[in-house]
Parts: C-alpha cells; structure tokens; sequence
C-alpha cells in the first residue's frame, strides 16, 4: 500500500511538471540564415563607395544590413593574395565587425591566391613545387593557424567552408578528381581531411560545422556519393544556384536538393545565389547576366521580380524534408559599379545589375526576404 500511495503521488508531480509552463524545457529553435557574401567590402570601402536605403539615406552598410535581417556573413579568404583582396588581415578586421553586429560569419578557404571554381583550382605559389605529404601538412598548419588566429580574437566563424566549389576537386592537381584524374578522390579526401582535423583541434567547444561546396544543384549528388566511401567529417551541404548555367525547371531544382538532404542526410545551405533587378548596366563592363534567356521565365529582371524570386527559394529551402534546409547566401549583393585603382581585378563591376543596391545605391525590395520571419 505504501508503495502504491508512493506510485500515485510520484506520478502526480510527473503529471503537473509536464503541464506547467514553467517546467517545460524549450528545445533552441534551429537558426534559418539570411546571410551575404561581403567578401568586396574590403575594397569597396576604400573607394568610399557609398549605399542608401530604400529613402535614398545614407547608411553604414554592415550595421544597415544587421539591422534588416542578415544574420551571416561569408568572407572568402585567398592565402597570398596578388592584388591585395582578402588576405587573412581584411577577413579578421570584417569578422570583428561582423561579430560586433551580432551576426554570425561563414569563413570560406579558396586554399588559392586567386578565385577558386570547378574550373580553377590553382594552389598558393608557395606551395605549387611540395609533394603530396609536405602539401598535406601545409593544408594542415595554414588551416590550424588561421583559424587559432581568428578564435584568439573571438571571432571564431560558426560554419567554415574547405575549398570553393569543389567539383572537380582543389589543390589541383594534388587533389584534382576530374578528367584524366577522375580516380584521384583519395588525395582530395586526405588534404580535406587535413583540413578538417585542423579545425576541429581548434574548435575544442565544438561550435564550428564544417561544409564542403559544390557549384551544381543536379551533379552534387555524384559528387558526394563519391566522397561517402571517405567517411569524410563534414555537417553542411553548400551549393550554388545561378539559374544562366544550371537547371530553370524549378520543381526539377526542388527534387535535386531534397534527393541530396535525404541521401546523404545532411543540411543544405544555399551558399551562393543572386537574381537580377534589370537586365541593363550601370558601366562600361559586360555584366554575367544581360538577356531574358539567362534567367528563369517565372521571375522578370525586375525589382518585384528578383524580390519574387527569393520568396520561392526560401519556401523551397524550408520544404526540404527533415528540416535539412538551413538557409542562403546572397552572393555579393554590395558589388555594384563603382571606380577603383586600375590596377585591382575589380574596376567597375560585372554584378551591379544583381545586386541588392539600385544603381542609385538605393535598398530593393528583395530587403523584405530577409526582414522576414
């Protein structure tokens, strides 16, 4: 008897803990980024290039974007850079700022002095003449210090990317997977897997997750079909949408990104996207998108139009089943035309008709996708 009063009084207060608001713990809500590639600001801002809201007001651009809800940032990151652009000091000062701004930060390693992409992979000079296990150590200690120096001033990134579009491997051709090296995946898993063991020595909280990039929605899954048998340590799918060189069948690019989630069971982060306001130019440079046929029949080059746009990536991402979709990156929505030195890579701009500015400089609408819950 006195056990089964004992019973009936133990599940009493079972009963009233469960229901009583102020015994439920809250599972943390899973974050959904809203995040920029800012990785021009370093150069742009010593142009004095200026940006407005939708008022046509003057505006700091890192604070204003912060305030309207971008909550990541990504910063690529070259080893020598040639003509200046994000060396490891512009990405630690414009991590500070980041941080200061209460946004998170997506560090992105080209492992390169230059652009990185399926279809350049060129290694840092001072590395180009090493063998395959001296290669594997620099990948290894360059990682390791960058990221120690970035937690030495508390700005540890939250995601961090090993190599840019990676398609067909990096460090070419150490760990080239393409054409005549298309069995060559076993030298690309070990120098990722370098890189890899680096970042999680650091990371002793265990509060960086790893992502691998892949350029394309409908081959990313052969790519990381591949890199299974690896049992490579990585938590996030990245993945590019520019819609002038992949699939526009927009239910074909739903079923893609949901097969990859559900096959390899990972998060997926739309890296990098962008859509244009209009199909014209605001310099002498030829722009990557100027024609109807470049872009997707359901959505106009206009600012309604690129706003419309991003509300349908969005739902698509959060359709992704078992919540595997976590969020996008507006690749370079600052880069508009601008006059610099002559003698950077980035006199003018190829972008400017894609970016979230006007040619005023003025804010979009596009604004009200990221101000959105």
């Amino acid at each position: 008897m006195r056990n089964r009063i004992l019973l009936i009084l133990l599940s009493a207060v079972v009963f009233n803990c469960s229901n009583s608001n102020e015994n439920v713990v809250q599972q943390p809500e899973t974050t959904f980024y809203k995040g920029m590639d800012l990785s021009f600001q370093s150069e742009l801002e010593d142009y004095n290039v200026t940006y407005k809201d939708a008022n046509g007001n003057t505006i700091d651009l890192l604070n204003y974007v912060a305030n309207n809800g971008t909550n990541l940032v990504r910063l690529k990151l070259w080893h020598t850079p040639q003509d200046g652009q994000n060396s490891l000091a512009d990405v630690k000062a414009y991590a500070q700022r980041v941080k200061s701004n209460n946004m998170d930060f997506l560090l992105d390693f080209h492992y390169s002095d230059y652009w990185a992409d399926p279809g350049t992979q060129t290694p840092p000079v001072a590395w180009q003449s090493m063998t395959n296990t001296q290669l594997r150590n620099a990948v290894y200690n360059y990682t390791k210090d960058v990221v120690q120096q970035l937690k030495n001033q508390n700005t540890m990134p939250k995601i961090i990317q090993i190599g840019n579009e990676t398609d067909s491997g990096f460090l070419w051709n150490y760990g080239k997977v393409w054409n005549e090296f298309s069995n060559n995946w076993v030298n690309y898993a070990a120098l990722v897997n370098e890189a890899v063991r680096a970042i999680r020595e650091v990371d002793n909280a265990n509060s960086v997750r790893i992502m691998l990039h892949h350029s394309s929605v409908e081959n990313a899954i052969y790519f990381f079909n591949e890199l299974a048998v690896y049992n490579l340590d990585f938590d996030i799918i990245g993945l590019s949408y520019y819609p002038q060189f992949q699939i526009r069948n927009l239910s074909l690019v739903q079923s893609k990104i949901n097969e990859l989630a559900t096959t390899l069971n990972k998060d997926i982060l739309m890296v990098e996207v962008a859509y244009p306001f209009t199909l014209q130019w605001d310099d002498n440079n030829t722009n990557y998108i100027g024609s109807n046929d470049q872009i997707l029949s359901e959505f106009p080059a206009t600012p309604e139009g690129q706003k419309a746009y991003f509300e349908w990536l969005v739902t698509a991402i959060k359709n992704i089943p078992n919540n595997h979709g976590i969020g996008f990156c507006y690749w370079a929505p600052d880069w508009v035309a601008f006059t610099g030195n002559e003698a950077t890579s980035t006199n003018g701009s190829s972008w400017e008709n894609q970016c979230m500015f006007d040619f005023n400089h003025k804010a979009l609408p596009v604004f009200d996708v990221f101000r959105a819950n």
